[in-house]
């Protein structure tokens, strides 16, 4: 891919890219994605050498979607097939929510990376997870530190894709 474009967006553990959403995602961009199986992250569905990856972290009860495209354009039309027919969740979203509510759910640290696709998390996420692993509260600690522990596999993926 000449272009490629990586992003993630967090849906609620229940959902899925079903047979409905998949086919959303083709009248949105013409390209029929089909599941090509599984690999390290999660289920990979694949149109073309373009990408969508539903991952999961079953012990934290977090799923998110590593959309892998050829443009911007295309990951927009994906996103807002997606955006029409389940709840989602960007960094930004979850950074702010998590912002002054740490201690209510620690481990959502974890998705909020899984909203990074892949990528480095932005540099407000990123002192935002310093700030966690600072923070007083022992199991806030913890779970800033899995949350980073567990995401080295999704950046570590991505360099090598």
């Amino acid at each position: 891919m000449s272009e490629e474009h990586w992003t993630g967006l967090v849906i609620a553990p229940d959902d899925r890219l079903d047979n409905d959403l998949l086919l959303a995602i083709t009248l949105a961009t013409g390209s029929t994605f089909t599941c090509a199986g599984r690999d390290d992250l999660g289920i990979v569905y694949a149109a073309g050498s373009e990408r969508i990856i539903e991952v999961e972290c079953a012990e934290v009860g977090a799923k998110a979607l590593f959309l892998r495209t050829r443009s911007f354009e295309r990951t927009s039309a994906i996103i807002d097939s997606i955006k029409r027919h389940t709840r989602t969740w960007t960094e930004q979203q979850l950074r702010t929510q998590l912002e002054d509510s740490l201690t209510d759910d620690p481990y959502a640290l974890v998705s909020l990376l899984m909203a990074t696709g892949g990528l480095p998390p932005q540099p407000a996420t990123s002192d935002l997870l310093s700030r966690a692993l600072e923070h007083p509260s022992e199991q806030v600690r913890a779970a800033a530190d899995y949350a980073i522990r567990i995401s080295k596999a999704w950046t570590s993926f991505r360099v090598v894709s």
